[in-house]
């Protein structure tokens, strides 16, 4: 499994767009920022559509309901405020550049900053929607084309006087064209030349989104104020019964608002995201108890919108490798190994599920070394399983064995490759390790204890290779010295004991490549970068001579006494020469 290793605190998306109603005469700027978290839940989502009436689903009002507000705040005392409203999502919508690509969510759509007449239409339609309009989808199937239908109680008014605006009737009620393609800026009502005489298509948005886990955080007029979230976790022994284990996820925002939604992201192997939420408290602080039940490698992050004039905030993201429990799997002699409440054919997959995941990040990369850095935390549950009377002992084989190390690895895969490696190890993978006390793995059991943050640096290029095992306070428990013979050294790290019923967290992971020296430029490029210097100089010297060229050419004419309209056509010609000698020197 490929780990992308996540920034520790990822900076929001932020985007800044201007709006005016009532014909330009009120100008505002609105500062939108997008925590990363929430792009990256839409991102993971299902984009496919398989029916027109799918498009619907991408129209989520709730993510951006911040933006509608603080539009409705400029349009709601105006004589036409739904109108006005309208027009200033239109004018936002119009300020994204047109690019073809995949179908996005609006959240997006945001943070590409761009789209195309679909998703740009579905934007526009869930900031609509979230401001109190009502709205539907316009598809135009045979030209490949989308926009958004508005209803209005009046005619909105005529961009130009003699045009009629567009509408489309459903279920007794017009519905006013709306184009969001930014080829012209477009009013409500307004048709592009394309679609005339086109039948859309009519999609009722009675299947959106109803709820989204955040929201982006906007501002009118003043820029947004950075915020923060913190992120901790505890284990807990809570007897939660049906086989599942807990977490404590805390931590707190600032400013500290009380009542704030906090959302926790858990995700699997990537995607699809399990959302929760809670509230803070009076001093700012949260709190979630995670459930879990099954081995592997969970990604945890939580996230807050933002209030009034601050943006929103992500947490760091922890990794979380979580094992199986030891005592759901008996042992009775040796080279015999039972499971309980499983049937024999699925017994042996079960078991390797059991073992957790074997390896949860592994990162090639090429240059002139690899470093890593990373802090982690061991957590051990202590609850116990009563297994059920009457559960049949299903014998195993042998060769099914717990990982009982995990450890931090960096190794030369050869020439100019590294990669950086943590897992689990069981007792053939550290038999195929050289341990052969040269120091270069070093086995860091003795020094860890439970719930206690650790940090590891590590370092391996053809001149150094150091690994530095240190707690909270900076005090160094194991390190690997850099050696003189680092080229000789293909494999090194630092290991752990790790028994299957514990919980290892990591956060703040960092791994990068030790980049090459960068070559001299090329003798050809010098020359190239000289000329772009004193182009100025060459393109005067070049004007001022085929000046002088064309006043003896013009003054030999004269003398021949020649038509003054005829000695135009060769001055021109000298003129081009002396051009066209400047584009071949730009060639060379």
């Amino acid at each position: 499994m490929v780990f992308i290793v996540p920034n520790s605190f990822a900076s929001d998306y932020d985007r800044t767009y201007s709006s005016n109603v009532q014909f330009g005469q009120d100008n505002h700027k609105l500062y939108i920022s997008v925590a990363p978290s929430l792009y990256n839940y839409y991102h993971g989502k299902t984009h496919s559509v398989r029916y027109d009436d799918d498009y619907s689903k991408f129209v989520t009002p709730d993510a951006v309901r911040s933006i509608a507000e603080n539009i409705r705040n400029i349009t709601r005392d105006k004589l036409r405020s739904d109108e006005e409203f309208a027009n200033a999502v239109l004018m936002l919508v119009h300020q994204l550049p047109y690019v073809i690509g995949d179908m996005k969510y609006p959240i997006e759509t945001l943070v590409d900053n761009s789209g195309k007449c679909d998703t740009l239409s579905l934007l526009a339609a869930s900031i609509m929607k979230a401001g109190g309009l009502d709205v539907v989808l316009l598809y135009y199937k045979e030209l490949h084309h989308m926009n958004v239908g508005v209803y209005l109680p009046d005619e909105p008014y005529r961009t130009v006087w003699w045009v009629t605006p567009t509408y489309y009737e459903c279920n007794g009620k017009k519905y006013w064209m709306a184009e969001c393609t930014p080829a012209t800026n477009w009013k409500v009502g307004d048709r592009p030349d394309l679609l005339a005489g086109a039948k859309p298509l009519i999609i009722s948005l009675e299947n959106c989104e109803t709820s989204s886990p955040a929201c982006v955080s906007s501002s009118l007029d003043i820029p947004l104020i950075p915020s923060s979230i913190s992120i901790n976790l505890s284990s807990e022994d809570l007897n939660v019964g049906g086989g599942e284990r807990a977490l404590t996820i805390s931590g707190s925002i600032s400013p500290d608002y009380p009542g704030e939604s906090v959302v926790m992201y858990v995700s699997q192997g990537g995607v699809p995201y399990n959302v929760s939420r809670t509230e803070t408290d009076y001093l700012g602080n949260y709190s979630f108890t995670w459930n879990y039940t099954s081995a592997g490698t969970y990604y945890i992050r939580t996230s807050w919108s933002g209030a009034s004039n601050y943006a929103g905030a992500d947490s760091e993201t922890l990794t979380v490798f979580v094992g199986f429990y030891e005592r759901l799997v008996q042992f009775e002699g040796p080279g015999y190994n039972y499971i309980l409440d499983f049937n024999p054919i699925a017994a042996a997959y079960t078991i390797r599920d059991a073992q957790g995941v074997r390896e949860f990040l592994d990162i090639h990369l090429p240059g002139a070394g690899i470093s890593f850095a990373g802090e982690f935390i061991i957590l051990r549950s202590e609850q116990t399983i009563t297994a059920p009377t009457g559960t049949q002992r299903i014998r195993l084989p042998d060769n099914l064995t717990m990982n009982d190390q995990f450890g931090f690895i960096l190794r030369n895969d050869g020439g100019d490759n590294y990669s950086a490696n943590v897992r689990g190890l069981d007792d053939y993978d550290i038999s195929q390790i050289t341990l052969d006390g040269d120091g270069t793995l070093t086995n860091a059991s003795a020094v860890i204890r439970e719930n206690t943050w650790y940090k590891v640096v590590a370092q391996m290029s053809e001149d150094e290779v150091t690994a530095e095992l240190s707690d909270v306070n900076g005090t160094i428990l194991e390190n690997t010295a850099s050696r003189d013979d680092a080229m000789s050294i293909n494999e090194f790290g630092i290991l752990m004991t790790n028994n299957t019923d514990k919980v290892i967290v990591f956060k703040n992971l960092k791994v990068k490549t030790l980049n090459h020296t960068v070559q001299p430029l090329k003798v050809k490029e010098n020359s190239v970068d000289e000329y772009e210097l004193l182009s100025p100089y060459i393109d005067l010297t070049i004007l001022l001579g085929a000046a002088l060229a064309a006043v003896i050419y013009v003054k030999k004419r004269k003398k021949l006494q020649r038509p003054a309209l005829k000695e135009t056509a060769p001055v021109t010609k000298v003129l081009n020469i002396a051009l066209a000698s400047r584009s071949a020197l730009a060639l060379y």
